[in-house]
């Protein structure tokens, strides 16, 4: 009996660990950026995600969001599903 009650402890908090969003890297193109919201529209594939930008943000590449133009590639990197922010940008070689 302890051995199943502890089992199902185990499994129960597992599952609370993850059960967070992975993130995911979104590749895509540059759509807009909005500076009053801090938000980053990218188009990936035929869907568009929106990504806040926090100050915590790294950028490389680029010095600004707001320099970003419409058509550019990047790579966004650490952004899971409950907070939309972003942990890294990267601007992709042309």
């Amino acid at each position: 009996m302890k051995l199943l009650l502890s089992l199902a402890c185990s499994l129960f908090l597992s599952a609370s660990l993850f059960a967070g969003c992975p993130s995911k890297t979104i590749k895509g193109k540059v759509v807009s950026f909005d500076a009053d919201s801090k938000t980053l529209t990218v188009k990936q594939g035929k869907r568009e995600k929106q990504v806040k930008v926090s100050s915590k943000t790294a950028m490389d590449g680029f010095d600004c969001p707001t320099k970003l133009s419409a058509g550019d590639r990047v790579s966004i990197d650490g952004c899971n599903c409950s907070s939309k922010k972003a942990s890294k940008i990267v601007l992709a070689k042309k």
